[in-house]
């Protein structure tokens, strides 16, 4: 039997009672974010709070993950932090979402349905960082082995000596 997350709930029935959702989510199952992940192991803590406002379900997404993300200077795997919260609409039609808050996300549920997986890997997309990097330069080059003698890793810079060629280039 598929984990409680990956099955599609009902909204509308969440919504009535109120419900609210905890699980852990492991990062390999989430095919959206799965090929940003240098490292796809662990887990997403998640809680999902349904409720009704303005006749409409609702539901409260928040999640916590340590992700391995890969940078995009060195290619090794950065540690990003996530602790995101957010609300989103559940909409069986998208023109349903002109006669709601416009402050509120709102989220297509196809018959009323979704899976929690889908609500939790939506805010973990979200928290991504546009371009995922070590904050300091130092760590994405490798430091040499002590006493081994081995080289340093250099750094590729593609472009480092071009504003030299083009100022040769007008002379």
């Amino acid at each position: 039997m598929p984990a409680d997350w990956s099955r599609a709930v009902d909204v509308e029935r969440l919504a009535d009672a109120g419900e609210t959702r905890e699980f852990e989510l492991p990062l390999r199952e989430l095919p959206r974010l799965a090929p940003a992940l240098a490292v796809d192991e662990g887990s997403a803590q998640c809680r999902i709070a349904f409720a009704r406002e303005r006749g409409a379900p609702i539901a409260d997404v928040a999640v916590k993950a340590r992700l391995g993300l890969r940078c995009e200077r060195c290619l090794r795997p950065v540690w990003h932090e996530v602790d995101g919260e957010s609300r989103v609409w559940l909409l069986t039609d998208p023109s349903q979402a002109d006669d709601l808050d416009p402050g509120i996300e709102p989220t297509l549920a196809p018959q009323g349905r979704i899976p929690l997986r889908d609500l939790a890997e939506e805010e973990l997309l979200l928290a991504l960082p546009l371009v995922p990097r070590h904050e300091r330069l130092a760590d994405c080059v490798p430091a040499a082995e002590g006493g081994s003698g081995a080289e340093e890793e250099v750094l590729q810079r593609p472009f480092a000596g071009l504003g030299e060629l083009l100022k040769r280039g007008r002379e």
